[in-house]
């Protein structure tokens, strides 16, 4: 059971930098074609440059080529050949600004809800790019803290995020101007990344994301996937009664405490049952000397606990 809870923390971890690396190559492919054609106007003499790595790459490797393509877009909306598919909070966040409901968009987004109704919020914990960046500040806190910074910890309230995606969902509704889009790091991160490739440079974006990371390892340690993000929040009352979730075994619990600290979002899963807030990454379960904690359907858990 260990080991394969142990292979599953590697298969989250390829998970997120492969997502990671086709937002990279999808950006950089884009701007590579169209500097390409502009540079095939402009070079029509002999003494034309060597052609770029990049192109040395795809002309040797016609499969890439063709599958690069084929892949436009990010994570926030992007075709994969003839597929559309969007993350549900764009879906629904377009449904509340233009008060149109597009049926191409919204099955866009179904695989994402579907997803979430069957294991919860694992879009955080497996698919988000952006919790590498977080995660990579929760290890810079700890390197600090080890070398003695008397860093402060502060809290907000867990329906923050509840609250900042109602508040954004309403200004939408109101004024048809897209709030949340605009704070979802995801998204910021897909569109700089874009940007970083067609102009060399980064945007506003790219400060706003760094902002946070200072802000999660000065004080507020995953404070924006716990307590922010709106996105975090609609996947967490869309999982609110998922199939497949984690259960505390009291019988089995020895209270040692080996599975707080090692939970992002700080559920205290030996006191009970993560409730929908829980994104499934099981590192409770790999932490407990006890098998106190078990990953499994939720009608299984009805039953046994009911016998």
């Amino acid at each position: 059971m260990k080991s394969g809870i142990t292979s599953m923390r590697v298969l989250r971890r390829v998970i997120q930098i492969g997502v990671l690396l086709l937002i990279v190559l999808a950006a950089r492919d884009s701007a590579f074609r169209r500097d390409r054609l502009r540079e095939s106007r402009r070079l029509q003499d002999a003494f034309a440059p060597e052609a770029p790595p990049y192109e040395r790459l795809l002309a040797s490797h016609t499969g890439l080529d063709q599958a690069l393509n084929g892949l436009r877009g990010n994570l926030w909306y992007a075709r994969v050949g003839r597929v559309a598919v969007a993350d549900t909070l764009a879906v629904v966040e377009n449904l509340f600004a233009s008060r149109t409901f597009t049926l191409s968009f919204a099955i866009a987004g179904t695989w994402l809800i579907m997803l979430s109704l069957g294991v919860g919020r694992v879009f955080c914990s497996y698919l988000c790019p952006a919790a590498l960046l977080f995660e990579g500040g929760s290890w810079l806190r700890r390197g600090l803290l080890r070398l003695g910074c008397p860093l402060p910890t502060t809290t907000l309230p867990r329906f923050t995020k509840y609250l900042l995606l109602g508040v954004g969902l309403s200004i939408a509704a109101a004024t048809g101007c897209y709030v949340l889009a605009w704070i979802y790091p995801p998204r910021i991160l897909s569109l700089e990344l874009d940007y970083y490739f067609f102009h060399h440079a980064l945007r506003f974006g790219g400060l706003f994301l760094l902002g946070l990371l200072l802000v999660e390892v000065l004080a507020l340690p995953r404070g924006w996937c716990t307590h922010l993000c709106p996105g975090g929040a609609l996947y967490s009352l869309l999982g609110a009664g998922r199939l497949l979730r984690i259960r505390h075994h009291a019988d089995r619990c020895t209270n040692c405490g080996a599975c707080r600290p090692v939970c992002p979002y700080d559920l205290r899963p030996d006191r009970a049952s993560p409730g929908m807030e829980c994104d499934n990454c099981l590192r409770c379960i790999a932490a407990c000397p006890e098998d106190a904690l078990t990953f499994r359907r939720a009608q299984a858990a009805v039953k046994e606990g009911s016998s």
